[in-house]
């Protein structure tokens, strides 16, 4: 007897049983999906396969039968793996397979700002013209997405950073005793919480509070390598007044030092014609500048990472 389709997908459903090593391998399959849609036909599967009526699954989902008959048949036919899988067809690609490289490649070494300016570019450059829906279709399946991109220090040479780290630990053996060793640099925290990553229970939320203050703090400190003494001068900016300040208090902090020799990134204030003309006047300071991009060589960066750990991340602080 020929039944009408309808009823054929009811009964297929109906009949749908899952068993316990199936559902437990399904429920697996959904906590780890990050897909939400695939995430989604897996939910169908099991509410479909332990029980629930077909009404029942088409009212919670709202989804038709023609589609949770669909799931139900790939599931079948192709396990968890072809449920999951995703199989977009829309209308065939504009561009040709070498247009598709060309306009990667052009994409690897230009960041175009919105989808229209690549319109723009695909329409003088091969002729073709896309829709803004089309081209965002496009990028997606040539695997581009809309993000900005990450800001990274320029790239340290690594051949200096070693040669510092040498004559450092040469300095370091043969240094003049009554001779004084500090690296200097600078933080700036706000008075407001910041909130760090930690581990807090499960479907759990740890409130913390937050105020509205955006006052900075600008901290200008040295740390004495030997005896891991700090000296910090807090001013409202870090510039040239604030090196030459927390130059004189070290200045004045080792009377007895033969020199000072202070360690310090490349800045432009530390290179200021009135640091100079301070050092022409305080001959016993030496400075001696870090290699470019290498603040993991200064070592009060580890002080200020301590700092930041225990007196900021997590923490709430009154007005």
């Amino acid at each position: 007897m020929n039944y009408p389709r309808f009823f054929n997908i009811v009964t297929s459903i109906e009949n749908f049983t899952l068993t316990t090593e199936q559902v437990s391998a399904l429920r697996v399959a959904h906590r780890a999906e990050q897909n939400r849609h695939a995430a989604y036909k897996i939910n169908a599967v099991i509410l479909l396969g332990t029980g629930w009526k077909l009404k029942d699954v088409k009212a919670a989902l709202l989804l038709d039968d023609e589609t949770l008959r669909s799931y139900v048949e790939k599931y079948k036919a192709d396990g968890i793996e072809g449920l999951v899988s995703v199989h977009f067809q829309g209308r065939a690609c504009l561009l040709t397979e070498e247009q598709q490289e060309a306009l990667c490649l052009e994409l690897e070494h230009t960041i175009f700002l919105t989808a229209q300016s690549v319109i723009e570019y695909v329409k003088i450059t091969f002729n073709v013209k896309y829709s803004l829906n089309g081209m965002r279709a496009l990028l997606h399946r040539l695997g581009y997405e809309y993000k900005k991109p990450k800001l990274v220090p320029g790239s340290p040479d690594r051949e200096k950073q070693e040669q510092f780290v040498t004559y450092f630990e040469q300095f370091m053996e043969e240094k003049p005793r009554n001779d004084e060793v500090l690296f200097v640099d600078a933080v700036h925290p706000e008075h407001n919480t910041m909130a760090a990553y930690g581990w807090i229970k499960k479907g759990q939320i740890r409130k913390l509070q937050t105020n509205s203050g955006r006052q900075r703090l600008n901290l200008h400190g040295a740390i004495n390598i030997e005896t891991l003494e700090m000296t910090v001068v807090e001013s409202s900016t870090v510039d040239t007044d604030s090196t030459i300040e927390l130059l004189e208090t070290l200045n004045q902090k080792y009377p007895g030092a033969d020199r000072l020799h202070i360690i310090l990134d490349n800045a432009r204030y530390h290179y200021s014609h009135r640091v100079k003309d301070y050092l022409k006047d305080n001959q016993r300071i030496n400075l001696v500048f870090l290699p470019s991009y290498s603040p993991e060589l200064n070592l009060i960066e580890r002080v200020w990472r301590y700092f930041k750990k225990h007196v900021l991340y997590n923490k709430y602080y009154e007005d």
